[in-house]
């Protein structure tokens, strides 16, 4: 089932409740996690987040997230949340989430950079984090 199926046969609220059942679900020592973007719209989750993991946002100027969503288009898979063009769309989220996501993660790694660098990016947070 995809998330459009599910936010039309739920809606969104359904969605965000199936998506916490799922985080608390598949959390274990030393699982990574890509986690849709609205994840962090629960105060549950952030917090769930932040105690029973290394939280990394991989942030990216609306250009480049609005070009990579255009690049590859997934409209049957993700329904649009505001029904705006795609750049409209990333930056009206993206400006209600990003405080957000700078308050759960442990570290942000700028992920406009190429897949190689993001990586060794992320390497070095979870190197950082593995230390203290």
């Amino acid at each position: 089932m995809s998330v459009a199926d599910i936010v039309a046969a739920e809606g969104w609220p359904g969605f965000r409740a199936r998506e916490t059942e799922t985080l608390i679900s598949v959390t274990q020592p030393g699982a990574v996690i890509a986690t849709g973007g609205g994840i962090i719209l629960a105060p549950v989750n952030r917090e769930f987040m932040r105690q029973n993991g290394v939280v990394v946002y991989l942030n990216a100027p609306v250009p480049v997230l609005a070009r990579r969503l255009e690049a590859f288009p997934e409209a049957d898979q993700r329904p649009t949340l505001t029904g705006k063009p795609i750049s409209e769309e990333v930056a009206d989220v993206l400006a209600q989430r990003d405080a957000l996501y700078r308050e759960t993660a442990h570290y942000i790694v700028d992920a406009s950079a190429a897949p190689e660098r993001v990586v060794t990016l992320i390497l070095d947070a979870l190197h950082l984090a593995t230390a203290s």
